[in-house]
């Protein structure tokens, strides 16, 4: 139905077709604002269809800024004929998805269970030193990916294989925060991929 309006014996504006209901005005007898009324009615209708289509379904044409970023944490490898040179890496992934420009700080990673130490101290938490130089603070924009590479130095694995001992089901996990103060982590890898993939890199 057509939005139309109109007005009736008692001097009240009655508007019609709006989400099938109707509306009535009551203007106080002000001639004025009634030809206002009808003559908005009347610039409606003449609207664009995707306009009116869009007001219709509530969307916000003025939208809040979207905020966040995804993180994919991957296992690398560099593959050589001598297997002295094969490495294993982690591989991380940064795709800013907020409107605005971030910066984003240097990746940290955690593992659970926690490492544990001589005179049984735990840990769970460390930094390792990316093989791209100055990669933090990094800045991004909308879509813009940042990604990186640690190798996994060989004393390394004894610290995983005691982790694994403890649970099977054990993972390791990557953090980023920005300047701003967001904090954003990334998929869990399990500790046993990690095995398996130095097994099959030294086939």
């Amino acid at each position: 139905m057509e939005n139309t309006s109109h007005i009736d014996g008692t001097g009240n504006i009655i508007i019609q077709g709006i989400t099938d209901s109707t509306i009535t005005i009551n203007p106080n007898n002000s001639t004025e604002v009634r030809q206002l009324i009808i003559d908005l009615g009347t610039r409606l209708s003449e609207l664009p269809k995707n306009v009116l289509e869009m007001l219709n379904e509530k969307q916000d044409i003025n939208s809040e800024i979207k905020t966040g970023a995804n993180i994919q944490f991957s296992l690398l490898a560099d593959i050589y004929p001598d297997k002295e040179l094969r490495k294993l890496k982690f591989g991380v992934s940064i795709v800013s998805l907020t409107k605005e420009n971030r910066f984003f700080n240097r990746i940290f990673f955690k593992v659970s269970p926690k490492f544990t130490f001589k005179d049984g101290v735990e840990m769970d938490t460390f930094t390792m030193e990316p093989q791209q130089q100055n990669a933090f603070p990094k800045k991004l924009e909308y879509g813009e990916p940042h990604s990186l590479s640690y190798e996994i130095k060989d004393g390394a694995f004894k610290s995983y294989e005691e982790i694994l001992g403890k649970d099977e089901n054990a993972y390791i996990q990557a953090f980023c925060n920005t300047t701003v103060g967001e904090l954003y982590e990334s998929n869990k890898v399990l500790i046993s991929h990690i095995f398996e993939r130095l097994k099959w890199l030294m086939q």
